[in-house]
Formats: C-alpha cells, structure tokens, sequence
C-alpha cells in the first residue's frame, strides 16, 4: 500500500512539471491507473484558502491553465485566480450595446472554457445576455442576447459553438466562428469597472423554446456520443432532455425520481462514456445516455437535508459538493463512497474534504436572525480539477437565503 501511495504521490507531481509529452501524461491515459490515482488523490489533499474580498457567493468557475482559474459569482463579478501565489485579478463584464445596465443582478451562474482553452463564455453584465472572451488577454470577442431571463448555464459543444440555457425556458445555441477577433488591451485592469464590448454579435444558430414555467436549470455534454443533456425544473418536477448536437433535435427525456431541489447535471467526459449525474437535494441519479427511458440508479446524499449543489467526474470516481461544506467521492466501480483506511477497531469513515471558513458579512440579516448561532457552513456551488487532475479548486458561500459571503480555497 505504501509503495503505491509513493507511486501516486511521485506521478501527480511529474504531471504538475512536466509537459503533455512526459510519461506522467500517458500513463494517465491507461484506465485502470487513471482510476486508481483518483481513489488515491482525495488523501493527499490540504486545503489553501483564496482570499476573494467582500464579494458574495462564488457560483461558477473553470481552471484555463494549470495554475489558474476563473470564477463567477452572485454579486456579479469575475475574477482569475492565480493559485500560485493567491492573487485575483478582477474581469470587466460585457453588454449589449442596447441595452441598460440592470438592476435585477442574479450572477454569474456558468462559465465555461472551449476545448482548445482560447475562448470562455459566460454571463454578461445583465442577467439575460453573454460574453464571449478570447484568452490569454481576456479580450472582448463577442456578445450575445437570446433570453428574456437569468442565464443559468453555458456549454461549449465545439471550438466555435456552445449552448446556453435560461429560466425563461429556453435553450439557445451560438455560432462564434463568425465574430471577429479585434486587437484590444488586456482586460485584467486593477479596478472593478465593467466596460463597452466591441458590440460584435454571436450569431444564433438555433434555439428551443421549452414549457412555459420550466427553467433550463443546467446542461452537460457529451463529447464521446455527442448529445446534450438539459435538466429541466418546475416547483414540482425535474425532467433531463436529451439532443442531438448536430441537428439540435430531441432524442429522449427522462423524468428525475427526486424532484426537489435538482440544480446541477454532469457528464462524463473521462473514460465513462455516454454516463450523466444529476444532483437534487437527497440523492444523486445517474443516467445510461444509451438507455433514455430510465435512470441507471441513484444513491443517497450524506447531507441529505442541505442538498447536493456540484458534481464532477475524475474516471470512476464521482466528486460532489454539498450545501453542508463537504466534499464527497462515490466510487462507480464500487458502488460506495470512498472511504479512509479502516481503523484498529476495524470500522472505516467516508472520505471528505470539510471546508474551513470564509467570509461572511455581519449585516442586518445576520445580525436579526444568526447572532448567538454558530456561523452556518459554506455551500459548494462549484468545484473543478485541474488539466493535470492533482489540484481541486472549490468555492461557495453561505447556503441560507440573504446571507452575504463567500468561500474560495485550492485543495492540492
């Protein structure tokens, strides 16, 4: 077991140093060691917070290098964080030219990264419209309005197209390959002003126009069928919707057997091909996106009643963000979360990350309904591995309504 340990600690840091052409990249290619470096990786772990100032919770984020990372939060601000050294460097969000800046500030909920990593997209500076960034210099490539409501997630299907979904029921897909790229300055200023965007438009190559009342509340894609999933919420029932990424077509549907709470979908894009989780507030269900008529199975949440809030996959192995600070793993090859070794008694504990604290503003709402409580533990709306897969950025905030704060840590 020692050996083995050794064994995955040397590798994850051979992939952290070396570039894509080392042995370490690979040997990662290889199932089976893919698989096992996953199981190992949580026990190496310690957590480094990220001091993001008095900003609120941190909704989305994306790793666009190996050391650094892009997030979104409630307040509506983006910023990039070098986990190096800790900075964080603040992003100007994008509008339209047509529009008024608005007062009905929802966040950011989605950002996502194209494949190439040269493009990210994400919310605008209204909460109805996009932006579209050319990467490394974060200059302004495009932006984009198709929703009459809160954008709630964006992902890329290709290198020039990505899909946005909405709580006005819609769905949208956009065409980038037509916007122009002008040479701008570097966006990352010292101050947090939002500016003008070049006004350049994506063009929208299709859209969907869902039951009314039903928010598109989170997407996935699937590289290896190339179909997307849609999860699909009303106050009494959540619906995942299967299409086609090529024609834009419907394929299936699945209705989810916990309907309460459902606010995050994944796909696996490691070695389990054609696989989605879906996260509701008990228990995370798992679909086969060859067999849409069922769900393959679902399993419990171990905090049950504060809800499953992110989900990423790691080979066989399934993380996922809690609304009670914790960071779990459910092993798919086993059927069970992954545990820490057995003690002397011969029991064993379930494997979890806990964050720490973070920062929480003592306003009114805090100070009427939460003084003499203990402070309540941070929600983990967002969670990502690194290129390498040995560093996991995790981030947050308070989970009860009105509740100004945020938590943001690397856990390498």
């Amino acid at each position: 077991m020692k050996c083995l340990e050794m064994s995955s600690v040397r590798h994850m840091y051979d992939k952290e140093l070396y570039p894509d052409s080392h042995p370490a990249h690979q040997l990662t290619r290889d199932p089976d060691f893919s698989y096992n470096l996953a199981c190992q990786l949580p026990h190496f772990l310690k957590e480094k917070k990220i001091e993001l100032g008095e900003t609120d919770k941190v909704f989305a984020a994306e790793w666009i290098s190996e050391d650094e990372v892009v997030a979104g939060t409630k307040c509506n601000k983006i910023f990039v964080v070098d986990v190096t050294n800790g900075s964080v460097a603040e992003i100007p969000t994008l509008r339209t030219i047509n529009t008024q800046r608005s007062d009905d500030v929802c966040g950011i909920h989605s950002i996502a990264v194209s494949p190439e990593k040269q493009l990210v997209a994400t919310g605008g500076r209204n909460p109805n419209e996009l932006g579209v960034y050319r990467l490394p210099e974060w200059e302004p490539l495009a932006v984009g309005e198709g929703h009459a409501d809160w954008l709630f997630d964006v992902r890329w299907i290709s290198n020039n197209v990505f899909v946005s979904g909405s709580r006005d029921s819609t769905m949208a897909a956009w065409d980038v390959s037509s916007c122009r790229h002008e040479s701008k300055p570097s966006l990352l200023a010292e101050e947090a002003q939002a500016i003008e965007p070049a006004h350049r438009f994506c063009n929208v190559l299709a859209q969907h126009h869902g039951t009314e009342g039903e928010k598109v509340r989170s997407l996935a894609f699937d590289p290896h069928g190339c179909m997307l999933g849609s999860l699909q919420t009303n106050p009494f029932s959540a619906t995942v919707h299967f299409w086609d990424t090529y024609t834009f077509q419907q394929v299936g549907k699945i209705d989810m057997p916990y309907c309460v709470e459902n606010v995050c979908m994944e796909a696996d894009d490691t070695w389990n091909a054609h696989l989605y989780a879906v996260g509701s507030r008990s228990h995370v269900t798992l679909i086969d996106g060859r067999q849409l008529y069922r769900p393959a199975s679902s399993f419990k949440s171990l905090d049950r009643d504060c809800g499953v809030r992110s989900l990423k996959f790691n080979s066989y192995i399934l993380s996922m963000g809690t609304g009670a600070g914790h960071l779990y793993f459910y092993d798919l090859r086993a059927g069970s979360y992954l545990d820490i070794e057995a003690s002397s008694h011969g029991s064993a504990r379930v494997c979890s990350l806990k964050t720490s604290q973070g920062w929480l503003r003592h306003d009114t709402v805090y100070r009427d309904f939460f003084t003499g409580y203990p402070e309540p533990p941070n929600a983990l709306y967002t969670h990502c591995y690194s290129p390498a897969r040995t560093k996991i950025f995790v981030a947050g905030g308070p989970l009860p309504l009105g509740l100004y704060g945020n938590y943001a840590g690397i856990w390498q």
